[in-house]
């Protein structure tokens, strides 16, 4: 357990009686939400399609003695249910989206606590009675709370970039063409990004830890972009693979202002999109092709309009290879001396079992823009055939905010035991190629990090700037 000096929202959240009761089979009612992210006290409209009744349930998910979530609300309540009605497909027009009428309101409740919240239509009789669809929205702090120490952006865009109900997402898939715009408004459907493949378990590492954190989502950067400097520590979580410009000024901005970042995925803000219809809608070109006549504003990887990704954090995507087998993280040299192996039992040579994942990132010294001064190479993989390498690596800004990157898509599998079996989720990518265990070394390791980067700025950059003195 990290030191927590007072009691903060998380751990008073996770200290109430949890549930395993969210985890139930899929495969019923179909619903979306209009609103992907939302404020203590604000109301979720949902739109809900179902053959027989059903139930509305709502769950904050966190650790709460390992049971993973609370119950939240129920519509119309715990005990009762209500008749659903089949809402028509979709129609073949871009973006697509459902068009479905508002069946359901959630009032959230004005002391309901940030973080991740799913909601289950769950059928109550019929064929498809015990089986629920799902859908979420991320619940930021209120505007007057006391700021978090640190913040998780939550990648809502990428979630809806690769969800390919209606038969359209950013991706050619399928023998189908790759739309150029995708609407939150409609079900997270066939072979979207689901945040219980490699978000849920940084969540329930971070909340099982009682860590003073707090959530919100990439849209909620893009449209209040100094958010981010009111926190000591950014988390970016997951895959999160689609950046607005304005998101990617705000955490440029954070580090300029000595603000500590942590990207704990891979392939991150890696494609410029633009929102329209008040951020319901995501457009991307996804190539210098888009007829923007401002080449700095083209919706197509950052790297292409003169912002490489490695700017950020050292390490960037250049390929994906399909894998046959888990990639493995070995620990470098430096763990002899860096002070965020104490305590680990991490020795150089030692292997992180399986974290590496498919799209994962390299160390990339071109352009000089890219090159970090006193950077350290944490975990490495060398790459083998046509597979590229990849690096976790640790570097202070010029204004004295730490940066850490993992370049591994399935890091956070390390820091959580939690993984999609397929029935209420769909299984994660490559997770049919082995298992990956949580590795308590890792653990502590995560545990060094943010034990470091959550010091007072003050304390936090006076101790580095000892430590590069003693070097």
């Amino acid at each position: 357990m990290p030191p927590q000096p007072a009691l903060n929202p998380i751990r008073a959240e996770n200290a109430l009686p949890g549930t395993t009761a969210w985890q139930v089979p899929g495969g019923g009612a179909d619903l979306y939400a209009s609103e992907i992210g939302a404020a203590p006290g604000d109301q979720v409209h949902l739109h809900v399609s179902a053959e027989g009744r059903y139930r509305i349930v709502v769950y904050r998910l966190g650790w709460y003695g390992g049971a993973g979530a609370r119950l939240m609300a129920c519509l119309p309540s715990c005990t009762t249910d209500e008749p659903g009605a089949s809402q028509p497909g979709p129609v073949p027009a871009e973006p697509v989206r459902a068009n479905w009428p508002v069946t359901d309101t959630l009032q959230t409740g004005a002391s309901w606590v940030s973080g991740y919240y799913l909601v289950e239509a769950l059928s109550t009789s019929g064929p498809q009675q015990g089986h629920a669809g799902a859908t979420f929205f991320i619940l930021r702090p209120p505007p007057t709370a006391q700021t978090s120490q640190i913040l998780v952006q939550v990648p809502v865009n990428t979630w809806e970039a690769y969800n390919w109900w209606g038969g359209h997402s950013l991706y050619d898939v399928r023998g189908g063409r790759r739309a150029k715009a995708v609407s939150f408004d409609r079900p997270f459907g066939d072979l979207h990004q689901s945040p219980m493949w490699w978000e849920i378990q940084a969540v329930r590492f971070l909340e099982r830890g009682g860590w003073d954190v707090s959530y919100q989502t990439d849209y909620d950067t893009d449209q209040d972009p100094g958010s981010l400097l009111r926190h000591r520590a950014l988390i970016d979580i997951g895959h999160d693979e689609y950046w607005t410009i304005p998101m990617r000024d705000a955490w440029d901005a954070a580090q300029a202002a000595g603000i500590n970042t942590i990207f704990l995925g891979s392939n991150e803000a890696y494609w410029h999109i633009d929102y329209q219809d008040n951020g319901r809608t995501i457009w991307g070109y996804k190539s210098l092709y888009d007829p923007n006549p401002d080449p700095t504003q083209k919706t197509a990887m950052f790297k292409e309009i003169g912002r490489p990704e490695c700017e950020l954090m050292a390490v960037e995507n250049v390929s994906v290879t399909p894998l046959t087998s888990q990639l493995d993280y070995t620990v470098q040299p430096v763990a002899a001396t860096d002070p965020w192996f104490t305590a680990t039992g991490l020795e150089p040579g030692d292997t992180i079992a399986g974290v590496v994942g498919r799209e994962h990132d390299q160390l990339n010294p071109w352009p000089d823009s890219c090159i970090h001064s006193g950077l350290e190479v944490l975990f490495h993989y060398q790459g083998t055939g046509g597979d590229q390498n990849a690096d976790a690596v640790k570097y202070v800004t010029p204004a004295g905010g730490e940066v850490f990157a993992t370049g591994a898509q399935q890091f956070s599998w390390a820091l959580d035991s939690y993984r999609s079996d397929g029935s209420l989720f769909p299984p994660a990518p490559c997770s049919q190629l082995g298992p990956v265990p949580a590795d308590e070394r890792i653990q502590q390791f995560m545990t060094n990090v943010l034990v470091d980067m959550t010091r007072s700025l003050a304390v936090a950059h006076a101790h580095r700037a000892r430590g590069r003195r003693q070097r």
